[in-house]
């Protein structure tokens, strides 16, 4: 079994998220960052009335492992691993810090309050037989009549806390196909989504998020490997 990282995702959430001079901050975004986003920034011509959520703006990197995007409601910066780098470490090296430069940035200079953050996480296991097959046997009891799953997907909901924060832990755990190749379906994607709670209001602040970010990524490489010593068995 070959374990590997695909993407992680970092989120701010805010009640609002507005910038007066779009342009302005976003240069300041690529400034603080160390002019990690030297593309050109996309300034979405969004409605009003859209939903929150919609990015109205977006950055990214030179070699696109750096993405970000800003709604009214939040800000969302991915990172992607490329499938030909011989070593893929999670967290990545100065992730982190980048995400932490940005909330900070946000919270002195922008003044904009953020009252939630989430992790997502998603790796790719690459097994010798069909993903299906094995979720079918290392977690579905034997005598249920499932019968040569063309697709297999399951997912769980744990409430906990981590670092002093109330969170929803969620894992998905799904047969999945390779790009291009449907028919090489050997492997299998695990999503795991740590967020603090929607109705709780937390007052964030550099050491407090860091904390958040450090414990969160433990518990997901500690919930990768319980499953992956699960499906040896």
């Amino acid at each position: 079994m070959k374990m590997r990282p695909d993407n992680t995702k970092l989120v701010l959430f805010s009640p609002i998220i507005v910038f007066v001079d779009k342009l302005k901050a976003a240069n300041s975004i690529n400034y603080v960052s160390s002019g990690l986003f030297s593309g050109d920034p996309i300034m979405l011509p969004i409605p009003d009335d859209a939903p929150s959520e919609i990015p109205r703006m977006q950055m990214a990197s030179k070699d696109g492992k750096h993405n970000l995007s800003i709604a009214r409601n939040r800000l969302d910066l991915l990172f992607k691993y490329k499938e030909d780098e011989a070593e893929k470490l999670f967290p990545s090296p100065g992730l982190f810090e980048t995400f932490l430069t940005i909330f900070n940035y946000l919270r002195e200079d922008a003044h904009i309050q953020v009252t939630r953050c989430a992790i997502v996480s998603n790796w790719i296991l690459e097994l010798e037989k069909p993903g299906a097959e094995v979720i079918l046997s290392s977690y579905v009891r034997s005598k249920t009549p499932i019968i040569k799953p063309y697709e297999l997907e399951l997912h769980y909901l744990a409430k906990r806390s981590i670092a002093g924060f109330d969170v929803n832990k969620w894992t998905r755990i799904k047969s999945a196909r390779k790009i291009n190749e449907p028919e090489n379906n050997r492997f299998i994607s695990f999503y795991i989504d740590i967020n603090t709670l929607a109705e709780v209001t937390y007052e964030f602040n550099k050491e407090s998020l860091h904390l958040f970010l450090d414990e969160s990524s433990k518990v997901i490489k500690e919930t990768i490997d319980e499953h992956l010593k699960n499906m040896e068995e």
